[in-house]
């Protein structure tokens, strides 16, 4: 793949082609992986067009696909030996986003046999994002990810390790729930889609930022829900109840909504066939899925009082009382107003994140927002290549539905090409071009299974456009629908008649036997086989080209699935690496952090391990020489250094009174500065 270097090279104008998407507005001319992902499947694509036969690999899928357990078992191990072998070629995990630091902070504090700590000697030196300090020192987020965290670092030391299982498993539980969904050989197939594009590389299982939990709770409770409408089992119950527990304490809110329809949908086929009469309904049904929910609702009502000292209100309501100015959506109205103990915290929650909010609560920054947030979401569940089985199924259908397909799909690529965040009008287009797309998949996709697909997905989307901050993570619950439909997809090309044989076939012998031979060729009746034979190759190669993309830099989407995984330059190694030589130390290491009146405050040092007054290192705020002396008394015996966190190449220097200065108010809380692109 080195080879691949050459196109960088290409002339200025076609690299401006090549770029991104949704290019920001400083971003030079660079070789585009999603470029070269476009020029691999459309030779593949003209390639597949003369395959005569059905590959010997495809065969053997369809045999594998139907031996009980072996498909999941291959999806699984595929899965985490590929996340080890990502690993091994590039590095292992290391956080640099504010949510995987809080997310370590809950696996360190599992790890350990408790649920929340004491809170820390004079909090202010160590507040930061997304963690409590008070009443206790704990991350606000929901359990179910740290516990997979703590499963990893206490089999292993490694919390990555549980990153990779979660995937491997949320991988082979979609596997389970398409086959129950799309049959043995296609379920097969969208499971070993998702491993190639998310479960493997992606931020979802490259980093400590969740996604893969979700998407294993969402999986379990629509393929418990889809075999239970076929026959009421205690087995499919239990896990239909451990979907719903793990929803529950990964991403609640969204959990609802994707669960919501089908669960409807199943309550209504209850009281019409009423099932609720029948001892099966209750003893294969309600009784087990019942006493799982009323375990799980204990434990979680167990966890939110140990660290919130209330059963029904979770960490995260809490933190957001105690920090968040601003509401989650833009409908909300505001919070009263909050005294931070740092400047960098107010700057974030009442100067940054308020902004968002505000912009955004204006309709025509709102028209804006919502064709970069369905942008993202189409980046990162789509992107080049598995946007094909959701759009060809419309062009290959005959009607006005072609014409409408055409039409939405030339326009989107143009005003892609032509996309300027600051213009209202092109912004607006697109948002009616994307409602139009979904319009269609409705009509192309006219399944009863199909449809209810398409109205969760459009649940969860209404629930991104309104929130403040989206990532593709909060549609996680939903991610196996997505994948049904893109399977859906490619069976629809997979069934696919020209018209010329198929009106053949009703004629004379003759003809019909000329049909045949040209059936047999894989010409005319099913030239779009090919395509479906190769995709998973062309995935492959895609997986390849993605990692040797983080290699050698060349232009990624920023929000394709490989956002802030597993990066070969950037500040967050640097602070591994000091951590890891502060921990070689003989004695225990105090840090004092400090930051430049330009920070990023995106780019966050201070964190620590769950036992914070007995860790080996420590990560605490500078905050002038007479502050920093009360800590000192508080943490006696400590080897003490200072960190310019903002220099080129930070280093740890020794601590002394007079080189400390107080702390500085960020420029940007001034409102100088535009927002990052990436907090969209």
């Amino acid at each position: 793949m080195r080879y691949l270097a050459l196109f960088k090279s290409a002339p200025l104008g076609l690299n401006l082609l090549w770029s991104n998407r949704w290019p920001s507005p400083t971003a030079g001319p660079s070789m585009s992986v999603e470029f070269i992902e476009l020029a691999v499947l459309l030779l593949v694509s003209v390639f597949s067009f003369y395959v005569k036969s059905e590959p010997l690999f495809f065969a053997s899928t369809r045999r594998l696909a139907t031996r009980r357990g072996v498909p999941l078992t291959f999806v699984f191990l595929g899965v985490f030996l590929g996340c080890l072998s990502v690993t091994a070629f590039l590095h292992e995990p290391v956080p640099r986003i504010h949510d995987e630091f809080s997310y370590l902070l809950m696996g360190d504090t599992l790890a350990s046999g408790r649920v929340s700590n004491p809170p820390p000697p004079l909090p202010e030196f160590f507040e930061t994002f997304h963690v409590l300090v008070r009443p206790t020192y704990v991350s606000k987020y929901f359990p179910a990810q740290g516990l997979f965290l703590a499963l990893g670092q206490k089999l292993t030391g490694h919390p990555a390790v549980g990153v990779w299982l979660s995937s491997a498993l949320a991988c082979a539980v979609t596997c389970w729930m398409l086959q129950a969904w799309a049959g043995p050989t296609w379920g097969f197939l969208g499971g070993i889609l998702m491993a190639l594009q998310l479960g493997i590389y992606s931020y979802w299982s490259q980093t400590y930022w969740g996604g893969m939990v979700a998407a294993l709770g969402g999986a379990l409770v629509f393929g418990a829900y889809r075999l239970l409408w076929l026959r009421l089992n205690w087995a499919n119950a239990i896990w239909l109840a451990v979907g719903l527990v793990i929803l529950a304490n990964s991403r609640p809110l969204e959990g609802v909504l994707a669960a919501l329809p089908v669960s409807v949908l199943f309550l209504r086929r209850t009281v019409r066939e009423r099932l609720w009469r029948t001892i099966a309904f209750w003893r294969n049904l309600v009784l087990p899925a019942g006493i799982v929910l009323l375990v799980g609702a204990a434990a979680t009502a167990s966890y939110n009082r140990a660290i919130t000292g209330s059963p029904w209100k979770a960490p995260y309501t809490l933190h957001e009382e105690q920090y968040q100015e601003s509401p989650p959506f833009i409908f909300m109205p505001l919070r009263a107003p909050i005294t931070y103990s740092s400047a960098w915290l107010e700057y974030n929650y009442h100067y940054r994140e308020m902004r968002l909010y505000t912009l955004q609560r204006t309709p025509a920054q709102f028209l804006r927002v919502v064709a970069r947030k369905l942008a993202t979401w189409w980046a990162f569940y789509c992107g080049v290549l598995l946007t094909a089985p959701l759009v060809l199924p419309g062009l290959l259908r005959r009607g006005p539905t072609r014409t409408i397909q055409l039409v939405a799909l030339v326009g989107l690529l143009i005003l892609a090409a032509a996309y300027n965040p600051a213009s209202t009008v092109l912004c607006a287009l697109i948002d009616l071009l994307a409602l139009a797309q979904i319009g269609i998949l409705c009509v192309v996709f006219d399944d009863y299974w199909e449809r209810l697909a398409i109205v969760t997905l459009g649940l969860l989307l209404l629930d991104t456009l309104f929130v403040k901050v989206a990532f593709p993570h909060y549609s996680a619950p939903a991610v196996c629908l997505v994948l049904f439909l893109q399977v859906a997809g490619l069976r629809r090309m997979w069934h696919w008649r020209s018209q010329t044989t198929a009106a053949s076939e009703g004629t004379s012998r003759a003809e019909r036997r000329r049909a045949a031979r040209e059936r047999v060729q894989g010409r005319l009746v099913f030239p779009w086989r090919g395509v479906v034979f190769m995709l998973p190759v062309v995935c492959v190669i895609s997986l390849g080209i993605r990692v040797e993309a983080r290699v050698t830099g060349w232009s990624e989407d920023l929000h394709g699935p490989d956002r802030d995984s597993l990066p070969m330059h950037d500040w967050s190694l640097r602070r591994a690496e000091l951590e890891h030589w502060l921990e070689q130390q003989p004695e225990p290491q105090l840090v004092f952090v400090r930051y430049s009146a330009r920070h990023r405050v995106n780019f966050e040092w201070v964190y620590n391990h769950a036992d914070l007054p007995n860790s080996h290192v420590i990560w605490a705020r500078d905050l002038g020489a007479y502050e920093d002396s009360l800590l000192l008394q508080q943490l006696p015996g400590r080897k003490v250094w200072l960190l310019n966190a903002d220099k080129s190449v930070p280093q740890l220097v020794q601590y002394s009174d007079a080189t400390t200065a107080s702390n500085v108010l960020p420029a940007e809380s001034k409102g100088a500065t535009e927002p990052d692109s990436s907090d969209w």
